[in-house]
């Protein structure tokens, strides 16, 4: 045996290429020896084994011829007769200095096992951080963009909202509330008759807004006729929020305004209109430009009530492309604009605002509507402001 050792440790001087046990290829170090992988999984397999070393060797020849093989050189015929018995492979491993203790047993087994699938695991998470990590990073880098930012013609835009939202709906709001409710007659009229004109008002004088824009006159009058109908009813919550904040009211006025959509709603569905306008209060900026705009952004929509009430009346459109377009254009300007007021950061809560109230408004007003369409007594309010919509496109058509 020691002749043996000393035989591999002259060969592992110079050679680690080949199999120490069978004279072939060697993959590596394995058990504290240079091996072939088919010896590797042999010793790793039998080492503790002990009886196999007990069992006659299988080529009695060979053994015989073993003891003489000093003398023939014979080394080829040796490492194969390894190789073929099992009794002389095992001693073999042992002899060169191959280690039972660096086996695995089944329960270190099934550690390394969950260890190497945890590792793996891990490696997945990291990777998708840095993905998003990644991706997050050029977000940034594209919202911090200098292109990004408002140039002077955005800005004139923003002028022009402004300009529109102040002489067309805020103006024309206050002069026809003061011809609907003059302060002198204002009791003389029914509760009734007010629920029907408080939301007509809300509905003309937001129209009277949208129809002042450019990008309303260049879309064709179906579409014009279509994108009203759909959604300008849908504005008067949000509408009625920024009138609010853009006006002044008199005590009796806010008293009428209160009492009316009470009597539309009723006492229960108005508590949910109710906490709309108090969430937008409590979570928008008061900041005029954002909300008009905003308010454009939402009426050039598809219809809005088309998925959530079956029975609404809607006009779809062939093609929703001029409205994608108009309303891709002025959501961003509206990015641009928080972006250099805010940042990129407080940009995102304060748009994410103005989509939660927003979305609170309309499921509110989806159940208005529902509301005055089932009940008997509303359905003259329930006409009147689909005709308002209908009637100010067709007067609008005409002027043109």
């Amino acid at each position: 045996m020691n002749s043996t050792v000393e035989q591999y440790h002259r060969q592992s001087s110079y050679s680690t290429r080949e199999c120490i046990i069978c004279n072939s290829k060697a993959i590596g170090i394995n058990f504290g020896a240079p091996t072939c992988a088919p010896c590797k999984a042999f010793f790793r397999r039998n080492a503790r084994r002990k009886e196999i070393l007990n069992l006659p060797c299988q080529h009695l020849e060979s053994n015989v011829s073993k003891k003489s093989m000093d003398e023939t050189n014979d080394a080829t015929s040796h490492y194969m007769h390894i190789r073929r018995c099992s009794s002389c492979r095992l001693q073999r491993c042992f002899e060169v200095g191959m280690k039972e203790e660096l086996v695995r047993t089944d329960e270190e087994n099934e550690r390394h096992r969950k260890l190497v699938d945890n590792n793996r695991k891990r490696r997945l998470f990291l990777k998708q951080q840095q993905e998003s990590r990644d991706d997050k990073s050029i977000i940034c880098q594209r919202v911090l963009h200098s292109g990004s930012l408002l140039n002077e013609l955005d800005w004139q835009h923003l002028s022009n909202v402004v300009y529109a939202y102040d002489t067309c709906c805020l103006k024309a709001f206050i002069e026809r509330r003061a011809t609907l409710f003059p302060t002198e007659m204002h009791e003389k009229r029914s509760i009734a008759e007010y629920s029907t004109l408080v939301p007509f008002n809300l509905v003309l004088s937001v129209s009277s807004f949208v129809r002042a824009l450019p990008a309303f006159h260049s879309l064709s009058r179906n579409e014009q006729i279509a994108v009203c109908r759909n959604n300008l009813r849908r504005l008067m919550l949000i509408n009625s929020y920024e009138l609010n904040q853009s006006c002044f009211s008199e005590r009796w006025q806010s008293d009428v305004h209160q009492a009316s959509w009470q009597y539309l709603c009723g006492s229960e569905l108005y508590k949910e209109l109710a906490y709309s306008e108090q969430l937008a209060e409590k979570t928008w900026i008061a900041d005029p430009i954002v909300t008009r705009v905003w308010i454009i952004v939402i009426f050039f929509s598809t219809p809005l009530f088309c998925y959530y009430d079956s029975k609404s009346s809607v006009s779809r459109l062939k093609k929703t492309s001029p409205l994608f377009d108009r309303q891709n254009a002025y959501v961003t300007l509206l990015w641009k604009y928080l972006l250099h007021r805010h940042g990129d950061i407080e940009s995102v809560r304060i748009y994410s605002n103005l989509m939660r109230v927003y979305l609170n408004m309309l499921r509110a007003g989806l159940l208005v509507n529902i509301h005055v369409r089932s009940h008997r007594d509303l359905l003259p309010a329930h006409e009147t402001l689909d005709q308002a919509a209908i009637l100010d496109t067709n007067s609008n058509s005409e002027r043109k």
